[in-house]
């Protein structure tokens, strides 16, 4: 399983992760569902990654919510709409610790 380091940038994700925070994420998307936490690329950014929460989830596409409960606080679905599947890079595991 390939893992890889997504770094918060923002508030959209907070209070669950703050700006700066290491996030350390699998390419392996094959478990992910509804409230998994997934970076993705941006639909309408192509340089730009992002983090969000799955709202929903169906065959082809995924509807994403930020986790800050201002609604200004997140671009997320609710701007850009349901991204397709072939947009998740991967799927958040837990904050990278200090070793």
């Amino acid at each position: 399983m390939q893992r890889f380091i997504a770094v918060v940038s923002g508030d959209s994700m907070w209070p669950t992760y703050a700006d700066g925070e290491r996030l350390v994420c699998s390419e392996d998307v094959s478990n992910m569902a509804a409230n998994s936490v997934i970076v993705f690329q941006h639909p309408l950014r192509s340089m730009v990654r992002a983090i969000k929460r799955i709202k929903e989830l169906d065959e082809t596409t995924v509807f994403v919510e930020g986790d800050n409960p201002d609604p200004l606080a997140s671009e997320d679905s609710h701007n850009f709409g349901r991204i397709p599947l072939s947009n998740v890079i991967g799927v958040v595991l837990h904050v990278e610790t200090e070793q």
